[in-house]
């Protein structure tokens, strides 16, 4: 099969790792074996596409010295050619969607070996590039809000009743509009999907990005109550505003955050240079006591897998794809996703004939 694999820094150069990232030229398409499952709950899928991550080429997971020749990508949406155990709930044919770990081969391959516990059914809905697109942001999203944030996953009805706009009023559930969340980087590729799985659960969103003129009607669309740029959240009103903070951003905005923050209430981050965030503020001596405050990597899953793909299928949560491009065009379709893009959505890479 072909695959994308990440050579090693040339003889006599200085190692490949996070702080010294390998250039995109490393990366090279090959031909490699076909893997074959060797343990009970494992599938062989052929993938039909996968996504570019930023800044995937600076993951520790890829420098591993006993693993050389890693192939990157955890996206994937394919077929199901071979299963490992004749009662698995999955069959050959079955159509699916999901997401690796970043410390196994990856997806950047014509084949590829995933767990039961990584894929769900792909939505009828979703073309294949649509498919690929949802699982790692949407996870990340869903997973700030209903896993750690506290607030629960709602169920059809009442996501449809919200998506309408209708009054949430009496619909039994045990949050109510008041609860108020604020998201920042609400623009990305994970706030995107935050704001529409909040509008989903009834909550009142306000949407925090550098620039309302430019992402304004998108945010709002998407169901945003309020949208502000990052300067007024320092104005009066913003002070213990709001009940959950799921931010994307980190720095400034996140030492700030524990003010905007209520009383014995959440503040989540994502941002990959803020995993130590609550340490060095308490430090610092800007965390407060009693908010639940942590930085987590997203852990994946069928369950929420479903979920996702439940509410894509109902049309309630809208996938973004920006552009596609096929495997033997890696190293441009990488510098585009890592470059200054304009639009939104993800980068596809496209194994579709």
């Amino acid at each position: 099969m072909q695959a994308i694999r990440l050579h090693p820094a040339p003889a006599g150069s200085a190692l490949y790792n996070p702080s010294n990232p390998a250039p995109t030229s490393a990366l090279h398409l090959e031909r490699i074996p076909i893997p074959t499952l060797s343990s009970r709950n494992q599938l062989l899928i052929k993938i039909h596409s996968t996504t570019i991550i930023r800044d995937t080429l600076t993951w520790p997971e890829l420098y591993v010295e006993d693993k050389p020749y890693p192939t990157p990508g955890n996206d994937l949406s394919g077929t199901v050619v071979q299963t490992y155990s004749p009662d698995s709930r999955f069959k050959v044919g079955d159509e699916v969607f999901g997401m690796l770990p970043a410390d196994r081969p990856g997806t950047w391959a014509e084949y590829v070996i995933a767990y039961e516990n990584e894929v769900s059914i792909k939505p009828k809905a979703l073309g294949w590039d649509k498919a690929a697109a949802l699982p790692l942001s949407g996870l990340t999203a869903f997973e700030m809000l209903f896993v750690h944030g506290g607030i629960p996953v709602p169920s059809d009805e009442y996501a449809i009743r919200n998506w309408k706009r209708e009054s949430s009023q009496g619909a039994g559930q045990p949050w109510e509009k008041s609860k108020k969340v604020l998201i920042t980087g609400a623009a990305g590729a994970v706030g995107l999907y935050i704001i529409q799985l909040a509008r989903l659960a009834g909550l009142h969103v306000t949407a925090a990005s550098s620039s309302s003129e430019r992402n304004g009607e998108i945010l709002r669309s998407l169901g945003a109550d309020e949208v502000i740029e990052y300067s007024q959240l320092g104005e009066p009103g913003h002070a213990k505003a709001y009940d959950i903070i799921l931010d994307t951003v980190g720095g400034t905005t996140l030492s700030s955050s524990w003010d905007w923050v209520k009383d014995n209430n959440h503040l989540i981050s994502v941002d990959s240079s803020s995993w130590n965030f609550v340490e060095e503020h308490t430090k610092q001596g800007i965390a407060r006591e009693g908010v639940k405050a942590l930085w987590f990597i997203v852990q994946g899953g069928t369950e929420n897998l479903d979920v996702l793909g439940r509410f894509a299928g109902l049309g309630l949560l809208k996938v973004f794809v920006l552009d596609t491009y096929p495997l033997n065009n890696i190293q441009e379709a990488y510098d585009r996703a890592n470059g200054r893009v304009t639009g939104r959505g993800k980068i596809i890479i496209s194994l579709v004939a």
